[in-house]
């Protein structure tokens, strides 16, 4: 028995005592969302193009994350529908202030594992935490956000009127917010 707890310390001590780095690999991909009709029907969606700003390599996975951050033209809105993109930005994204949306990770908490992130739409700035998940070297953090948080109901009225009839009168104001990027970890003894 005492050698089976002295082999669990030392196995313990050794991985405590592991050197790992983490290099951020290709693009940060982010998705969204959104909901419509009384049954609540999502409809996802991405960005086609996505500027990443943040540390490339790093000591820790929070060194990584921390201060990392994605700006957004809203104009290159992707739901597999090109229809309904002209929609989002017509009715939707140029209904509010500025082109642009931004966030940037304040905080990680890897034993909770969240992170706390900054979304700034429509002028304003909020702070989201987002559950994360580290699998198969891809992060992935997911989270909610909900448009009159952000002033964003005028923009909401906007493209309800516009697509009245497909949303079934209703078109809901929280929205699921998400983001991917692949890191390599690399773990020596």
């Amino acid at each position: 028995m005492m050698k089976k707890i002295a082999l669990s310390v030392l196995v313990a001590a050794a991985v405590a005592m592991a050197d790992c780095s983490y290099v951020k690999e290709g693009d940060v991909s982010v998705n969204w969302t959104a909901f419509k009709t009384p049954m609540k029907a999502g409809v996802n969606g991405t960005f086609r193009s996505v500027v990443y700003k943040g540390a490339a390599k790093a000591a820790s996975l929070t060194e990584l994350l921390k201060g990392a951050k994605v700006m957004i033209q809203t104009n290159n809105v992707e739901s597999g529908n090109a229809g309904r993109d002209a929609k989002l930005v017509q009715f939707f994204f140029n209904q509010m202030d500025g082109q642009m949306l931004e966030a940037q990770i304040l905080a990680v908490d890897e034993a909770a594992k969240i992170v706390l992130v900054e979304v700034i739409m429509n002028g304003k700035g909020l702070n989201v935490p987002m559950a994360y998940s580290f699998e198969k070297g891809v992060f992935s953090a997911k989270g909610v956000i909900d448009l009159g948080d952000f002033k964003a109901l005028d923009a909401l009225t906007s493209i309800n009127r516009a697509c009245y009839d497909l949303h079934a009168g209703k078109t809901w104001q929280d929205v699921n917010i998400g983001f991917a990027m692949k890191v390599e970890e690399s773990c020596t003894k």
